[in-house]
């Protein structure tokens, strides 16, 4: 018989469940599409990275050749043809691919290594629910205790580096109000006598979580002693990847890198919006051209500003851009997890497969009699 009792806390945990952040966008991959699609697609595109600048360097550079053409005299505007030159022939010299591969590289590493080192709950979930000993009156009642503190911890984690989430759980009332944390559970973490205000929330979870192993254990909860072991040992490396998230996030990339290279690419643009090359050639359509249309100097700035686009966002990739990870889509898929895996206690095989059973007798009453 399935224990009922707990659900509605569960259900309680998931305050983002109906809102379109919780929804998986695999239809949007540009993975697998065709190339037409992929170079026309707007969302999360190139185009939207740089649309606002492009416009602010059009204007820029259109008002600059206006200056030249209908407001200076000539004095002034042969020391504009001086200055354009001046700041064409650098132009040409300065090699930014250098100091944007390094950092594009750096920060996207990072990212890799962040990625990979997220916590996740649903193996050590399952490691204990399917090393507890079946029929225990007291069972579901344990397993509901583990899969929220398991949530519990990961939330606490991901509180201390990403915005949105600490916007959604500010603190520790917020979490009992979602039903991740029980009224006894906030009263003794916000205790100072039977909690270090010094130790992290995330850590303290995790202690609960080791004693409740050791509980179980002591209890002759598990099937063999062995699984004792394994729990504890997947808990510790749980504990490893919520210490290692926290370390890639807040040990951030030099400000001195980010700051050199952003003064880098902006200085650039204001070089390229000033370098002209002036015929000598009597050609008035194609001096109107060049004089309004920023084609060249602008694709190769902004070829170098998408660059930076891309090394920026995966500078913090737990914001609130549409490229970084979906923190709160992580949040709603641990909760679904964990209600998902706490039935498998309760549940058989015969279950989901009612005709299972007499199946396999029958399958086995054919090869004894052949």
């Amino acid at each position: 018989m399935r224990n009922s009792s707990n659900k509605s806390v569960f259900f309680k945990m998931s305050p983002m469940s109906n809102t379109e952040d919780g929804k998986t966008e695999i239809s949007d991959s540009p993975v697998g599409g065709s190339f037409k699609s992929v170079l026309l697609r707007w969302r999360r595109s190139v185009y939207q990275l740089i649309w606002k600048h492009l416009l602010i360097y059009a204007l820029t550079y259109i008002l600059l050749s206006i200056l030249y053409q209908f407001v200076l005299n000539e004095d002034g505007k042969k020391n504009f043809r001086v200055l354009a030159e001046h700041c064409s022939g650098y132009s040409r010299s300065i090699n930014l691919m250098i100091m944007l591969g390094f950092f594009t590289s750096t920060t996207m590493q990072r990212l890799f290594n962040m990625q990979i080192t997220i916590p996740g709950i649903a193996k050590s979930i399952t490691m204990f629910i399917l090393s507890l000993k079946p029929g225990l009156p007291e069972g579901p009642i344990i397993i509901e205790k583990y899969s929220r503190w398991q949530v519990l911890t990961w939330v606490l984690t991901f509180r201390l580096v990403c915005k949105p989430l600490r916007t959604i759980y500010p603190d520790l009332m917020s979490l009992q109000n979602a039903g991740l944390l029980t009224q006894e559970e906030r009263e003794v973490m916000e205790n100072p006598e039977l909690t270090s205000n010094t130790t992290p929330h995330p850590l303290i979870v995790v202690d609960w979580i080791l004693l409740l192993l050791k509980e179980t254990f002591l209890k002759s909860r598990y099937f063999s002693e062995i699984n004792h072991l394994k729990n504890v040992e997947i808990i510790m490396a749980f504990k490893k990847s919520c210490g290692n998230t926290i370390k890639f996030a807040t040990q951030n990339i030099s400000p001195a890198l980010i700051q050199a290279v952003i003064l880098a690419v902006y200085g650039f643009g204001c070089i390229t919006l000033m370098a002209r090359n002036f015929s000598k050639e009597d050609a008035p359509i194609s001096d109107a051209v060049v004089a309004y249309i920023p084609l060249m100097p602008g694709l190769q700035f902004f070829v170098y500003f998408a660059w930076l686009c891309f090394g920026r966002a995966a500078v913090d990739p737990f914001g609130d851009d549409e490229d970084d990870i979906n923190v709160k889509q992580l949040v709603q898929s641990h909760i679904e997890d964990s209600m998902r895996l706490r039935d498998l206690y309760s549940r058989q095989l015969t279950d989901v497969f009612p005709k299972l059973v007499r199946q396999s007798f029958s399958v086995a009453v054919d090869c004894f009699l052949h």
